[in-house]
């Protein structure tokens, strides 16, 4: 198989990095930053954090350079890690919004106190998805990714997202009508 001059010089900059070279670690973020930064930006829809994304990637391929034993594999490497750190932004953008949610739940808030039971149980029923039920739920509702960018972003089957959907779901619902039960009694 012929490499291109630019994945052997990949190699080179991967090899070098990999023997402390500083200026070979950052010639690589010079050239695969726009490509990690354009893939963030489309699992995120937001610029600003696709930059931070693609900044944790960076401070992970640095600390994770010297175990990577195949500089061939840099490509795929340098997208998962910053496929994950896209996710962790999710999770953390879901919980956000479960926080604001919950506070304008909150049974202390005057305005809305019936509600704050449903926000609770649905914060327990979330806590005993598996985290890839956690992830691709984040990554379905909370960022509005379809099933084929989720399954290009975690390197998996639509198939498997589909299942780990599905799945997520009947747990969610069990959950919640185990919950109805106990408030009804």
């Amino acid at each position: 198989m012929q490499r291109s001059p630019e994945r052997v010089l990949d190699e080179y900059l991967v090899l070098t990095a990999q023997a402390g070279s500083r200026v070979a670690l950052d010639e690589l973020a010079r050239r695969w930053t726009p490509k990690l930064l354009r893939h963030a930006q489309h699992l995120l829809g937001s610029a600003d954090q696709a930059g931070d994304a693609v900044q944790e990637t960076w401070l992970a391929v640095a600390r994770g350079i010297r175990r990577l034993e195949d500089p061939a594999r840099f490509p795929g490497w340098v997208f998962a890690i910053a496929t994950r750190k896209c996710a962790d932004t999710i999770r953390g953008s879901a919980r956000l919004r479960s926080f604001r949610e919950e506070a304008k739940n909150d049974p202390t808030n005057e305005e809305t106190p019936r509600g704050a039971d449903d926000v609770l149980d649905m914060r327990r029923a979330l806590a005993r998805l598996s985290r890839d039920q956690a992830v691709v739920m984040a990554m379905f509702y909370g960022a509005d990714l379809s099933v084929e960018e989720i399954a290009a972003a975690l390197a998996i089957p639509a198939g498997t997202v589909k299942s780990r959907l599905h799945n997520a779901r009947e747990t969610l619902k069990a959950n919640w009508e185990r919950n109805d039960d106990e408030r009804s009694r």
